[in-house]
Order: structure tokens, then C-alpha cells, then sequence
């Protein structure tokens, strides 16, 4: 296969995978009505995650990297936003257990329905992508490892983020107020 063979390959499967996402909605009205977003990952899905945090920064919300030096408390008025492809990522499930303690409303976003975060989850976002520790006959990519969940993560984030703008009514112009100016 050649670089157009792969792409189209590789598009068509990143669309029939978010073809079949739900609770959208319901993402986007728990990251807008929160005081504080948090976000967490590991690996790439952490990259992607925080990706979405930095969009999300620039349509004025709230939002922090858990682990970063600058993060503040975390409140029953806020949202902890996992990224977690397996759902049981190590670092991602604890910081959860620790912000159902708190009171913390929890979302997540993984290729898997029935994992450990999603047991204590609020509300669980399905990608139904391939991830690392599929076995050959679970496979639902042709793509190495977790590329699937990854790229579908990063663009289901980019919508929802845009999803957010337009219900905010805010204007690429508008965004550009809290993008940085250090660059």
C-alpha cells in the first residue's frame, strides 16, 4: 500500500468509528455547566486529552492537566475528564478513585464500556476503536496498537470543542483572546 491507499484507510475507519459515538451531548453539557474541568491520560491518549484542554482554554473555560505544578483544588462543582482507552489505565483510575472521594463528577472516554473507570464514572463516552491489548481476533484496525482510539479521541474532541464554541457563540476571533501570546 501506498501514502493514498493508508490515508483513505485510515480515514474511513476513523469516521465509521465515531459514526457510532453517543452521549456526546451529554459531554458537552457536564464540561460546560462544571466550575473546573480536569483532565488526565496516559501515553498518547494523555497528548490527546491535553490537546482538548488547551481548546478548551481558549473557548474560556476553566480547565487543568492533573499532575501539572499549577493545578488547583478540585471541588464537587467540577468535572474530571479521564481519557483511557483500556479503562483501567493506572494513574488515570487512581486519580479517579481520589475525585469520586471528593465529590468530583467524573467522565470518560475509552474504547472500552466495561472497565474499572467506568464503574465509577458519571458518564461514559464508548469509542469503539481498537486498542494495544486487543488479541488478533478482537482487532477492529488495521492500524498498529491504539492508533484507532487515539485518532478518534482527538478528533471527537475537536468536535465537541467546536459543539461548545457554537453554544457558547463564540467566534474564532473570540478564542483568540485566551490563546497564548508567548509563542
Amino acid at each position: 500500500m501506498d501514502f493514498l491507499e493508508i490515508k483513505e484507510k485510515v480515514i474511513k475507519e476513523i469516521s465509521s468509528t465515531l459514526d457510532k459515538v453517543e452521549e456526546v451531548g451529554e459531554l458537552v453539557e457536564e464540561i460546560v455547566s462544571a466550575g473546573k474541568v480536569f483532565v488526565v491520560g496516559s501515553g498518547r491518549s494523555k497528548l490527546m486529552i491535553e490537546a482538548f484542554a488547551k481548546r478548551l482554554g481558549h473557548l474560556d473555560l476553566d480547565v487543568h492537566v492533573v499532575g501539572e505544578i499549577i493545578q488547583p483544588q478540585a471541588s464537587k462543582k467540577d468535572l474530571l475528564l479521564i481519557a483511557s482507552g483500556s479503562g483501567r489505565s493506572i494513574f488515570p483510575l487512581n486519580i479517579a478513585k481520589k475525585a469520586k472521594k471528593i465529590g468530583v463528577k467524573i467522565a470518560l472516554i475509552t474504547a472500552r464500556k466495561d472497565s474499572e473507570i467506568s464503574k465509577i464514572a458519571n458518564l461514559t463516552v464508548y469509542i469503539p476503536a481498537s486498542i494495544k491489548l486487543d488479541s488478533p481476533t478482537e482487532k477492529k484496525s488495521f492500524q498498529p496498537l491504539s492508533n484507532l482510539f487515539e485518532q478518534s479521541l482527538l478528533i471527537l474532541c475537536d468536535i465537541v470543542a467546536i459543539l461548545i464554541q457554537k453554544q457558547k457563540g463564540l467566534q474564532d476571533k473570540d478564542l483568540l483572546k485566551y490563546h497564548t501570546n508567548l509563542e
